[in-house]
């Protein structure tokens, strides 16, 4: 069969779309996990509030309202509420503070024990997003002051300022981090696309 120019030009494209097949399938591979990522990172962040919201609920507030992103935080929400005509005792104020880690954690937890999330982009990312989350609250804690530079304080002050003990809760949240982590670890589940060997 003779070389012609048309067969060089046929056998080229071909070549190039077989070359660039598996580049642009990996490539749309990274953006789909990518897209999941943040998708994960932000149903977290959703998890937690409905957390503080459905306490809220639970103890008779009213105009409960949701806000994700929170002004001046891109990865920060907020939730508000009315008081119950009676307002909140303290035990009440400490259960609204502590529900919205407790909501992201169970979320986190699930993704732990269930095998079949394991694999899933979405889940990591609402599991890893739950760990940081402790991780940053806990240090924020010990290193900002609630008002000074503007800062409003996260739920960690909120359980201190309601007669919580800061420190316990703290305390309890790291365990519990790196309690996850060394399970993430045995079960080959990614923290970030980061296989955990430690």
């Amino acid at each position: 069969m003779p070389l012609t120019p048309r067969r060089c030009l046929s056998a080229l494209l071909l070549g190039v779309t077989a070359a660039l097949s598996s580049p642009a399938q990996a490539l749309e591979n990274d953006l789909g996990n990518a897209v999941q990522s943040v998708a994960g990172i932000y149903s977290s962040i959703w998890i937690h509030e409905m957390g503080h919201a459905l306490t809220f609920h639970a103890l008779g507030a009213t105009d409960i309202e949701i806000k994700v992103p929170r002004e001046g935080c891109r990865l920060c929400g907020e939730t508000t509420s009315k008081s119950p005509a009676g307002g909140y005792q303290l035990w009440h104020a400490q259960a609204i503070a502590g529900s919205g880690l407790l909501a992201a954690n169970l979320a986190g937890e699930l993704v732990i024990q269930r095998q079949s999330l394991h694999g899933s982009a979405f889940a990591q990312s609402v599991l890893g997003s739950s760990l940081v989350s402790n991780a940053i609250h806990v240090y924020t804690y010990y290193t900002r002051y609630v008002g000074v530079d503007g800062y409003r304080g996260n739920d960690i002050d909120a359980f201190a300022a309601s007669g919580g003990n800061p420190h316990l809760f703290s305390a309890a949240l790291l365990a519990y981090t790196a309690w996850s982590l060394q399970r993430m670890r045995q079960k080959e589940i990614p923290f970030f696309y980061v296989n955990l060997r430690f």
